[in-house]
């Protein structure tokens, strides 16, 4: 076997280790985290307050993160930053009770997990490809290793927090994270330095060059603000459905459930996701999910049972996929190499991120005052202004190939 083939397959084998335990820890923790919340007397309005402001600092600091690990001369030195500042967070958590105390904590996680996660997963998809850019390993195959952790973890979470609370979880999430760390260490330089210099005598951009890249690209731009308007991980619907499903009966050990199922339902996805992006085209694919979340919003708002919601969280994950998949896809095929991190942080954290705070702002209100069901209706409605996006990029894009 080649030595270029054997290096390839070690760095596809460490970092699919590193998203198997990186999100079997996170699953531990954070779909318990609104209920957390809940348990320590937090009302609507101060649950979404947590979301906006975080989400906030998420849009404010991002792209720059982004920027930082773009031009970085070593990446895992920042990435080892991040990673015990994620640990030393979300294990600090379960023992805070005092609101400003908790924002500060939750809001330092949400933009270290937020940028880091972004990070390591283009990092991963460009260390699957050869020199010359080609794919020798598919992106989702490597990357369905977060979602086997996540979904080993998240039904465990749930009946830990169900019958000791979350203190008892953060004990094995530092376990963990010891774990992740070792892997880290055990990466090879190579997968931290290739790829990442400007070509010589091209001057370096900023965080608003790269910005300004992605917005003069009308087609890409329409389609990541459609995406972003309805992405099932930053709205409303993602911060209350735990709370709803234990309104409508459903313990906290099935509400955990579901986070297992929907991580399962992942892998699948991950693995046929490449191949569903060649068959149809990112156009119909991008028109095809938000589809599929319009006609998921509809439905539970049409029949509110505990099972319902239930069956349908489940489902976030073909969503959640196929937007991740592509979303990847489309950055690395449009953009620059070297600044591809800096997109996607900007694409996945700030765009998502106004949106995370405007539908939280309304979900929080509309959950004190009508409770949790109606929050569905203004999520349908944004998934069809969010059609109304992707159907004028699919344009765009016909216009310029008839030129």
């Amino acid at each position: 076997m080649p030595s270029d083939e054997r290096a390839l397959r070690k760095n596809i084998l460490l970092f699919s280790l590193f998203f198997l335990l990186f999100f079997a820890g996170i699953g531990l923790i954070m779909p318990f985290l609104s209920l957390q919340f809940k348990a320590v007397g937090y009302n609507g309005v101060q649950i979404s307050l947590l979301n906006m402001l975080s989400a906030l600092a998420v849009i404010l600091t991002a792209p720059q993160y982004g920027l930082i690990f773009d031009r970085s001369k070593d990446k895992r030195l920042i990435l080892l930053i991040s990673l015990t500042i994620v640990t030393v967070t979300l294990f600090l958590i379960p023992y805070l009770r005092a609101f400003g105390a908790m924002l500060v904590i939750y809001t330092i996680n949400r933009v270290i997990v937020s940028s880091s996660i972004t990070a390591s997963e283009n990092l991963s998809y460009q260390v699957s490809a050869d020199k010359n850019g080609e794919e020798k390993a598919g992106f989702g195959s490597l990357r369905m290793w977060g979602s086997l952790g996540f979904a080993l973890t998240a039904l465990l979470g749930g009946m830990i927090f169900q019958n000791f609370g979350l203190l008892r979880n953060s004990h094995i999430f530092l376990g963990l994270m010891a774990a992740t760390f070792v892997v880290l260490l055990l990466m090879p330089e190579s997968i931290f330095r290739e790829r990442r210099s400007t070509e010589s005598g091209e001057t370096a951009l900023s965080t608003r060059g790269v910005i300004k890249l992605i917005a003069k690209d009308q087609y890409l731009l329409l389609t990541v603000v459609a995406l972003a308007l309805t992405d099932p991980l930053f709205d409303g619907v993602r911060s209350f459905e735990p709370i709803f499903m234990e309104e409508l009966g459903l313990p906290v050990s099935v509400i955990g459930l579901a986070a297992t199922l929907s991580a399962l339902l992942e892998v699948p996805m991950m693995l046929g996701a490449d191949r569903l992006i060649e068959r149809i085209g990112v156009q119909n694919l991008v028109i095809a999910i938000l589809s599929f979340d319009l006609t998921r919003r509809l439905l539970v708002w049409i029949f509110p049972s505990g099972w319902v919601v239930f069956a349908l969280n489940i489902m976030t994950a073909i969503s959640f996929t196929l937007r991740l998949i592509t979303t990847v896809h489309l950055i690395n095929l449009r953009i620059p190499k070297q600044y591809t991190t800096t997109a996607l942080t900007f694409v996945f954290n700030t765009l998502n991120g106004i949106m995370y705070i405007l539908s939280n702002a309304i979900s929080g209100v509309i959950y004190d005052a009508f409770g949790a069901r109606q929050i569905y209706l203004v999520s349908a409605a944004l998934c069809v202004i969010a059609l109304g996006c992707a159907l004028a990029a699919r344009h765009i894009s016909s216009e310029k190939e008839l030129v």
